[in-house]
């Protein structure tokens, strides 16, 4: 018997809740067999033994950008972590004057271990916030030098002038959102791919892709080393990429491999140049690839004197710049987690811009390349 509304209404009166209870669950397939797991995109809670175990993560959470955040309370003077984190997040939506202003306060610490995290910011910022290989080999010559305290802050901000004056990956003059979503779905499908996890196989996983030009298995593949079975570390990752470039005569992504290892001690534990040579060895291309701009002492010294005028009246860090993930805070929109770097890509296609004050929409999340039960 078919029911009014009205009849439908007193008959299931909880079922518009139920409707929207359900919708705020999603059924994944798991990354390593058949099973399928519950995700609460409202409680970030998945029904899997791995956020069992880990106390609230697991890489279900992990792929979908979904991250319990830590308490936060906003300060004018923010701990080393938080002011390093808004150096990063101003560098990666280009606003250059407060990135300037942290960076400031980050000279403020002393100790030398404080100075290195710096600078190794500014030489991994120089691949993961931008694609312009100059511009990175640029920072990386003068890396060493800017890890020392003694040398003279403008040194730093020169560079960060250097990397904000081109366009990030979000900015399509970049050839960046292609990259950026290249990366999130050859991410997610090395996580379904069922594969022995030996040397050699990713190996030749990685070669073929990039004959194939299939841009998003083959920066999947480098990703994919973290999981073998064997210690395989950045440093052979770099030599092993070298190699390739070097056979088919890419010149762009062997510079990007001779990057890193200029810098391998400090570059341990990060992909961001590995990446950026295998995308490019299997078809991306970035029109930024080979510019630079130049930047003079005085752009410098008055970015500088304008952060020293700003601390008169120190303000409190923005919420945005603290990302609950990599330091205490909750907005993780800016992380460097592909999750959300394809959701500011999309929120520039959205709006034109990439702005802080903009409402973030549900539909700047991408679930592409995971298995989601309709």
């Amino acid at each position: 018997m078919l029911r009014s509304p009205l009849q439908r209404k007193l008959a299931f009166p909880n079922e518009d809740a139920k409707k929207r209870t359900d919708s705020r669950i999603l059924r994944l397939k798991s990354f390593r067999g058949d099973e399928w797991y519950s995700i609460s995109l409202e409680d970030k809670t998945c029904d899997c033994e791995e956020f069992q175990a880990k106390a609230g993560r697991c890489e279900h959470l992990d792929a979908l950008g979904m991250h319990r955040l830590r308490p936060f309370t906003p300060t004018t003077h923010p701990t080393f972590s938080q002011a390093l984190s808004g150096l990063v997040k101003s560098i990666r939506i280009r606003r250059v004057d407060d990135a300037v202003y942290w960076l400031l306060y980050l000279d403020s610490f002393k100790e030398a271990q404080y100075r290195f995290r710096t600078a190794r910011r500014l030489l991994i910022g120089s691949a993961e916030d931008g694609h312009s290989i100059p511009v990175m080999e640029n920072v990386a010559d003068g890396f060493w030098k800017m890890t020392k305290p003694q040398c003279e802050l403008i040194k730093l901000d020169a560079e960060v002038l250097r990397i904000s004056k081109l366009p990030n990956w979000w900015h399509p003059d970049s050839g960046g959102p292609d990259y950026i979503y290249q990366s999130l779905v050859g991410q997610r499908a090395w996580l379904y791919k069922r594969w022995d996890h030996k040397l050699t196989t990713l190996q030749r996983e990685i070669q073929n892709a990039i004959e194939e030009k299939n841009r998003a298995m083959a920066i999947g593949g480098v990703m994919a080393f973290a999981d073998l079975e064997e210690t395989f570390g950045t440093t052979k990752q770099a030599e092993f990429l070298l190699k390739q470039a070097e056979n088919m005569g890419h010149s762009l992504a062997a510079r990007l491999c001779r990057v890193h290892l200029s810098a391998k001690s400090a570059l341990s534990g990060d992909n961001n140049f590995l990446c950026q040579a295998a995308w490019m060895m299997a078809g991306g291309v970035s029109p930024i690839a080979e510019s630079i701009e130049s930047v003079t002492t005085e752009e410098c010294h008055e970015l500088l004197e304008k952060a020293k005028e700003r601390w008169q009246k120190p303000q409190t860090i923005p919420r945005w710049c603290c990302d609950g993930i990599h330091s205490a805070g909750d907005d993780p929109r800016f992380t460097g987690m592909l999750p959300e770097m394809w959701a500011v890509c999309r929120a520039f296609q959205h709006y034109n811009r990439v702005n802080p004050a903009d409402k973030w929409l549900p539909q700047f999340q991408s679930y592409e390349g995971l298995v989601i039960e309709s």
